[in-house]
């Protein structure tokens, strides 16, 4: 070491300057320190055999804090103040290494670096109180992390502003309660998937309008309720079909229209007090205890006729029958001859029935919604990831997941992870492809001084 033979002090002096009753050694027994015993008492860092930083022990994997090698401090251009308790101030002009730093014993501290980075380490609490305003400008990139919970409280409005993307990832609960009103404006698409159930409750009106074309798909039941009125007025064409039945049921029905068709292979219509209007029935057969009309016209009568028939008027006058004798003739009567206009249709066989059930622009609308889930399951992960998690994962969750033997072997698992190139297929490997040096093959190989692995206080992410 530089400047160590200057400083050479001979075994048991360094102890003999701890001698309190020494009129020349330190009566509080602190110096010379352990480290200095037996070299100069000029500081380490300020000789350069020793580098003292700011504490960063509470960094974090995700963050890069993209800070640079320094090189060492040279001396005399360091000028270093440290004190019995290890509070250190220090100034350094090392040319390329320029930084200033002040560092509390406990490792908290502010550093100024040689290429202008200035870092704020706190080994406990960080307190800042601003009896005015403040203002932040950060050109570049920010991020921000915190291990345990976060509270914000914010008196008046809070304005939020985003240039590019707005991207939330919550891995718990989400709740949000608003007081006075809620507005979105969505210049483009909007998209919500839901794995489990969603409810909404609504104590006002309820108003939608959609510009374009609406589909609502629901592969379950569809159940709606409602106590008011439910009024449908649609500008066009309404159809409603259903593979088994349709079911109305009111006490009062009113269809309306000004042409109507109702057809059927079988099935009843009418009631004990239902009155038909129409000019045209295609009936092979009428069974009616009473028939009432003007005219009617058959081929064949069977059974028993009661009245006159259309030569006979004069016969059931009983009081004129003797004097009309057998040169008699019958009386004249008045026939209504006008027809009734015949039209034809179709009738509705079980054959032209079953056609317009199937192949007619009314045929009913066979429903197959996300069939083979694929739908689903492109939401809900868990058949994906063989029951492990619902949502996807990244290498860092599938890592994580893969402790438990019972993932580990789990072939679905691992294929999905493989197929995804979530995981290296040497992933789930427990040893090592090969094994070789860790040092270099320089003459100088430089190793590590930095800690790793976890500390032994697991709360704690300083070392």
């Amino acid at each position: 070491m530089p400047f160590a033979n200057n400083f050479n002090l001979p075994p048991g002096k360094a102890e003999s300057l701890k001698d309190k009753r020494n009129g020349f050694s330190d009566p509080t027994g602190v110096y010379p320190k352990t480290a200095y015993e037996r070299e100069s008492s000029v500081n380490e860092i300020a000789r350069g055999f020793k580098r003292v930083n700011v504490e960063l022990g509470g960094s974090v994997a995700d963050i890069d804090l993209d800070l640079t090698d320094e090189p060492v401090s040279l001396y005399p251009n360091n000028q270093v103040k440290e004190t019995a308790s290890g509070h250190i101030v220090e100034y350094d002009d090392t040319p390329g290494a320029e930084r200033v730093m002040i560092r509390h014993t406990s490792g908290s501290g502010v550093e100024m670096r040689a290429d202008g980075t200035v870092i704020y380490g706190s080994t406990k609490h960080t307190i800042r109180v601003t009896a005015c305003d403040e203002k932040v400008i950060v050109d570049g990139d920010g991020e921000l992390q915190y291990n345990g919970n976060l509270k914000m409280k914010v008196a008046g409005d809070f304005d939020l502003e985003v240039g590019g993307d707005y991207n939330v990832t919550v891995k718990g609960d989400m709740e949000q309660n608003v007081t006075r009103g809620f507005v979105q404006d969505v210049a483009g698409d909007a998209e919500t998937q839901v794995i489990g159930n969603k409810k909404e409750m609504i104590g006002g009106a309820l108003t939608s309008l959609v510009h374009g074309t609406r589909t609502s798909l629901t592969k379950g039941n569809f159940e709606e309720f409602i106590q008011g009125d439910h009024n449908h007025g649609v500008g066009d064409t309404l159809k409603m079909t259903a593979e088994n039945e349709v079911i109305v049921t009111s006490t009062k029905a009113f269809v309306t229209s000004s042409k109507l068709v109702l057809s059927g292979d079988s099935g009843t219509i009418g009631g004990e007090d239902i009155v038909y209007y129409g000019n045209t029935a295609h009936i092979p057969r009428m069974n009616a205890t009473s028939i009432h009309a003007t005219a009617m016209y058959a081929t064949t009568f069977h059974g028993t006729l009661e009245g006159n028939a259309a030569t006979a008027t004069q016969a059931g006058r009983a009081g004129t029958a003797g004097a009309l004798g057998a040169g008699g003739s019958a009386g004249s009567h008045t026939n209504d001859t006008t027809t009734a206009t015949n039209t034809t249709t179709v009738l509705p066989t079980t054959d032209i029935v079953n056609d317009a059930l199937e192949k007619s622009a009314f045929a009913i609308t066979r429903v197959f919604i996300d069939e083979y889930n694929e739908m689903f399951n492109a939401l809900n992960r868990l058949v994906h990831y063989g029951g492990v998690s619902k949502v996807d994962l990244n290498t860092r969750q599938a890592r994580s997941k893969l402790r438990d033997p019972n993932n580990l072997n789990n072939e679905t698992f691992i294929s999905a992870l493989l197929k995804d190139g979530t995981i290296s297929p040497f992933g789930t490997r427990i040893a090592p492809l090969s094994t070789g040096r860790v040092v270099g093959q320089e003459k100088s190989p430089r190793r590590g001084s930095t800690a790793i692995g976890k500390p032994s206080n697991s709360n704690s992410a300083y070392t």
